[in-house]
């Protein structure tokens, strides 16, 4: 099966944990008093969840190629003082290198750390371009596995968070009782509830994106697999839903909630007898928006046939759920708007509902899009950008590499015979007319 170093990671990462405080505190020494995390799935989530739980505003998470994002990021104070934190286990993601290579050219080389495997494409680049320090990624963890390893306790300790109770509160977790409970979702998942509500408590309600991310896309695979419900805005729990609430309110208890997930996602995993370590679809879909950005380039993207979205609803059948692929600004108000959407389209259908923004969830539940169960209905937005940004050194755009993400995912949809719908809005803000 391979790839089970997550078991051990919090006694690694306690051994690690003063090396990591004391790169934090040289990086406060020197005026690096914000930080950017750029990266992925699971390169980025981790992150996201750990600074969302303890109030900290000065950590931002840049993983998104909408070019209003990264403009964000960039025009956003202090960025003479900016920490960037570059990690991917690959050292080969597309967007890590691309927010990479946007920074470099308008930052210092000591303002950059990265996290990668050894010997990868990232870490030849850090080396080369002198990067404050490079951080190995542990070889036999898995990108969606390793919230515990340095690719969480790094920001964590950057963040001032007490990273050594975290990890040692780890040991109260009982293995065999956890995968237990996954093979309990499993069993439900095979006698129709395949959907996974998950509710966790203020303030670490932001360990939901996690979870999603690591049930979605260990378990969808040849059809099987469960789907994670975040925030659904209609309160859907219909006959075809499990709940999981049982969550402790503390953040300091996050890493055994990630843990328990871990081994609970294992026992899914086993009963549905998949591999919870790899993500064929989401390489699938990866090489399809390459061909679309290298046809972009040429200036011959041809219109993609899919439904339309009267059509979509008409489509649906019993037990299905609706995801709403967002290519826009992955902004407070845009994501208001798009519940409004998620809710209205929910009650018609009196349906699951789901909400990513591409392409961020291109590494998280594209996986369960198109190798989990056919029982999604794809409504795919996207608009024009009211700003471009280039990308020095790789001869792109932020906007046309999300554009490119947006029609392959589109075509990897189709290629498994997925119900898709596209809109192409004029702006952003006009996603409401949809609800």
């Amino acid at each position: 099966m391979g790839r089970l170093g997550w078991i051990d990671a919090p006694r690694d990462s306690l051994a690690q944990w003063g090396a990591l405080l004391r790169f934090a505190e040289e990086a406060r020494r020197e005026g690096l008093a914000r930080i950017v995390v750029c990266g992925m799935g699971g390169s980025s989530l981790a992150p996201q969840v750990l600074a969302g739980s303890f109030g900290i505003d000065f950590l931002t998470v840049l993983d998104s190629t909408d070019p209003a994002a990264v403009l964000g990021v960039q025009r956003a104070a202090d960025l003479d003082r900016t920490l960037f934190i570059v990690s991917s286990k690959s050292g080969t993601t597309v967007e890590t290198l691309a927010f990479y290579h946007y920074f470099a050219a308008q930052a210092e080389a000591r303002q950059f750390a990265a996290i990668t495997d050894p010997g990868s494409p990232l870490e030849a680049l850090a080396r080369e371009r002198r990067f404050r320090q490079v951080f190995p990624h542990p070889v036999d963890v898995g990108g969606r596995y390793a919230a515990l390893t340095v690719v969480g306790m790094l920001p964590a300790a950057l963040m001032g968070i007490d990273g050594r109770v975290l990890l040692e509160r780890t040991v109260s977790v009982d293995a065999a009782t956890e995968m237990g409970f996954g093979e309990d979702l499993a069993g439900g998942a095979r006698a129709g509830c395949d959907k996974l509500v998950l509710r966790p408590p203020p303030p670490i309600g932001s360990l939901a994106d996690w979870i999603e991310q690591l049930v979605a896309e260990s378990s969808a695979k040849e059809g099987r697999g469960i789907i994670p419900v975040v925030n659904e805005p209609a309160g859907y729990l219909g006959a075809d839903v499990q709940l999981a609430a049982d969550f402790s309110p503390d953040p300091l208890d996050l890493g055994v909630e990630f843990v328990r997930w871990q081994y609970r996602t294992w026992g899914l995993c086993r009963v549905l007898c998949v591999n919870p370590f790899d993500q064929p679809d989401v390489e699938a879909a990866k090489a399809l928006a390459r061909a679309e950005l290298a046809e972009g380039q040429g200036g011959r993207e041809e219109p993609i046939p899919t439904l339309r979205p009267d059509e979509l609803r008409r489509a649906a059948r019993p037990g299905d759920y609706l995801a709403i692929l967002a290519y826009l600004p992955p902004h407070a108000d845009v994501a208001a708007r798009l519940q409004d959407v998620r809710a209205a389209w929910g009650r018609a259908l009196g349906c699951a509902t789901t909400l990513g923004f591409g392409p961020r969830y291109l590494h998280s539940t594209g996986q369960l899009h198109k190798g989990g169960p056919n029982k999604g209905l794809f409504l795919v937005l996207t608009a024009d950008d009211a700003e471009d940004a280039p990308v020095p050194e790789m001869g792109i755009t932020f906007g046309g590499l999300k554009r490119a993400q947006a029609r392959g995912d589109i075509r990897a949809l189709l290629a498994r015979r997925r119900r898709v719908a596209h809109v192409h809005l004029s702006r952003p803000e006009d996603v409401g007319q949809l609800a």
